[in-house]
């Protein structure tokens, strides 16, 4: 099984059309959304670590501008190529794991169904379409590892790791998974108790090292990253007391995360035109439970109130190969084709989704371009250091400029060394800082939100 030929013909046929679709609606856009300003900042410097996630992603998006200038395209070509290359890295790890060719296919064209991958990932996720790959990565090189214990299958098994960790901490909820099926699963026991596990431990180790010293290090960084996760899942708002309402919240975010795919399978079985297979616990479907457990645990424990689809996106996406694997498909020649135009109609729609809402004046955020901060800025301030209110604001200014040295007020992770000492002109939204001094100009009215900017020479 481990051994199969995998041919990729429709399936790298689309992971060219997507990867072209994700460029195309740079041009389209005004603005950048929210995750792609933060690179534009953030890229800037080649720093150990980033506000609160891990700079892996930046720091191949500071390459790409090094490349390629920093611009809309330069933003979405690494997008563009996580998101093909999990395409590809599933059909690949699929076809390691079923034996039918076209079901192998199908674990890929399921994601179409999955819409919180199909747009946010699509349209303007960074980390998380960092830790997708990975994730996906080391799911593939656990079932080489199983069928061949080589050097460079450890070599690799190390690389993943280190990359998931420096991708997004969420990974770490992956490698608790896998800890523990390791003690259950014999299979997984065999990889992590052979001498060659250390070739792993040492490459993961010397990738995540500098990272961990930087955040545990006298920066305290650690403080600001445990305030942005209480914030992010709602533990600030947890009352007092013990409640079973996060697994409630975990079990509703699944729901949302795999409702499409259940109901196409449930369609297919109430139809007869699919059947399911016996489950056979292997070391894959233990991971599946195991995972189960790993997040519901710590969103018990957490009394978390905030649970979004996009956090589980990465540690469950490999499982749509497990689906396939218990299903059994009448036609699956028909269902491949038909899935492949779904999939391509999908990616089209994305594409001209941003044109579309012009024309019918449907309110984004990527319609209105930054222009009016920048050149106010340029024509009144172009002596002085710019200081925008947040790194959406900072991101999309610095594109505008990208030879100046943009900061931002919500970056705690500025060092002394980028701080610049001459006088800086200070942007606030709606006087929402506090300052002595009163405002030395304003635009009011700006952008989506209609925000008042106020500018505070300091």
């Amino acid at each position: 099984m481990v051994g199969k030929k995998v041919s990729l013909d429709k399936i790298a046929i689309l992971a060219i059309l997507s990867f072209l679709a994700i460029a195309l609606i740079t041009f389209f856009k005004s603005a950048l959304e929210l995750e792609d300003a933060e690179q534009a900042y953030y890229s800037q410097w080649l720093r150990w670590g980033y506000d609160d996630q891990p700079p892996l992603y930046t720091w191949l998006q500071y390459g790409i501008n090094a490349i390629f200038g920093v611009g809309k395209l330069a933003f979405s070509l690494l997008r563009g190529a996580l998101f093909s290359g999990t395409l590809l890295l599933l059909y690949k790890f699929s076809g390691l794991r079923i034996i039918d060719a076209d079901k192998s296919k199908l674990a890929v064209l399921a994601l179409v169904f999955i819409p919180v991958y199909i747009d946010f990932t699509f349209r303007r996720l960074s980390h998380t379409s960092l830790l997708c790959f990975s994730v996906i990565a080391s799911y593939y090189c656990i079932q080489v590892l199983i069928a061949r214990k080589s050097i460079t299958n450890y070599l690799l098994f190390g690389l993943f790791v280190g990359m998931g960790m420096m991708s997004k901490y969420n990974y770490a909820f992956f490698l608790v998974t896998f800890a523990l099926v390791v003690l259950w699963d014999k299979e997984l026991r065999a990889i992590v108790f052979n001498p060659k596990i250390l070739v792993s431990v040492f490459v993961s180790a010397l990738i995540v090292a500098p990272h961990i010293y930087w955040l545990l290090g006298p920066g305290e960084f650690q403080t600001f990253l445990a305030s942005s996760v209480e914030e992010k899942i709602g533990t600030e708002e947890a009352e007092l007391g013990f409640s079973l309402l996060p697994i409630i919240v975990y079990l509703k975010g699944l729901f949302a995360l795999m409702f499409p795919i259940i109901a196409i399978c449930s369609i297919g079985y109430l139809s007869k035109k699919s059947s399911f297979n016996n489950l056979k616990i292997n070391w894959f479907v233990k991971m599946f439970f195991a995972q189960l457990l790993v997040l519901g645990l710590f969103f018990l424990i957490f009394q978390s109130k905030k649970v979004e689809t996009r956090w589980l996106l990465p540690l469950f996406i490999p499982f749509v190969v497990l689906l396939l694997e218990k299903v059994n498909i009448r036609n699956s020649k028909k269902v491949v084709t038909l899935g492949y135009w779904l999939f391509v109609l999908v990616i089209g729609i994305q594409t001209i989704r941003t044109p579309i809402e012009r024309v019918l004046n449907i309110p984004s955020s990527v319609h209105f371009g930054f222009g009016p901060v920048a050149n106010k800025l340029s024509k009144n301030y172009g002596a002085y250091q710019w200081v925008l209110p947040n790194v959406t604001y900072a991101g999309n200014v610095r594109l505008l400029y990208p030879d100046r040295i943009i900061l931002s007020v919500d970056d705690y992770s500025l060092t002394g060394s980028e701080l610049q000492e001459e006088k800086s002109v200070e942007t606030t939204i709606d006087s929402s800082v506090v300052k002595q001094t009163t405002p030395v100009d304003s635009l009011i009215g700006f952008g989506k939100e209609k925000e008042n900017l106020y500018f505070y020479i300091n």
